[in-house]
């Protein structure tokens, strides 16, 4: 097989060709952002603008990585809980209905990419508005069981036999992910009504060790 014929290189190719145009929305909104007079409403639009293009960006960027063989090692120091409260700020730009999300005090930290961990929480907030409708409910559970991480998303809709119909990455694909990482997924009815996702991901290696102290 030649390059040509390699869908990796082909990625590679469209992920080069996506980064300029993720470069220039992001230099016309800063221009923007850098005007004195810039109404407060717009300013806001337009920094969500930005931090929705640099997500963009953070993803091509970890694509390329892992197509070319040299992505980073974990680190073991990703904040879940922020990274699951970015894709869920993002989620509500694009929908209407009830949102709500629940951690604990403490920072929780795991060993998984943060790219990787908001693709997976994205796809499963996609997966639930979709199912809850516009004016229904979702609620995201982000706690502590022993050496890992539990993520919770439930739904007030009609249950996983919808979702067979959605577009998208899908619960197979998040699975996947969520296995490679050393976690597991689970499915089933939650306490709303709807559909019910539950995965555990490993807790970051540091934090296993102070909770062995």
């Amino acid at each position: 097989m030649n390059d040509g014929d390699n869908p990796m290189h082909g990625l590679q190719e469209v992920c080069h060709d996506i980064r300029q145009p993720i470069a220039g929305v992001l230099a016309l909104a800063g221009a923007v952002l850098a005007e004195s007079n810039l109404p407060e409403g717009a300013r806001s639009r337009l920094e969500q603008i930005v931090e929705l293009a640099e997500w963009q960006s953070d993803v091509v960027e970890n694509w390329l990585e892992v197509a070319a063989g040299d992505a980073p090692p974990v680190t073991g120091y990703t904040n879940a809980v922020e990274v699951v409260n970015q894709a869920a700020a993002a989620e509500r730009l694009m929908w209407s209905g009830n949102l709500t999300l629940i951690w604990p005090a403490e920072r929780v930290f795991i060993q998984t990419h943060p790219v990787i961990l908001r693709r997976i929480t994205a796809n499963l907030l996609g997966n639930a508005t979709r199912a809850a409708g516009p004016s229904g409910t979702v609620s995201v559970e982000v706690s502590r069981w022993g050496g890992r991480v539990l993520l919770a998303v439930e739904d007030d809709g009609p249950g996983f036999g919808w979702l067979a119909q959605c577009r998208g990455l899908g619960l197979s694909a998040v699975a996947r992910q969520v296995v490679q990482q050393g976690g597991r997924l689970e499915c089933g009815r939650g306490s709303l009504g709807g559909g019910r996702v539950s995965l555990w991901l490993p807790l970051a290696a540091s934090r296993l060790g102070r909770m062995a102290h």
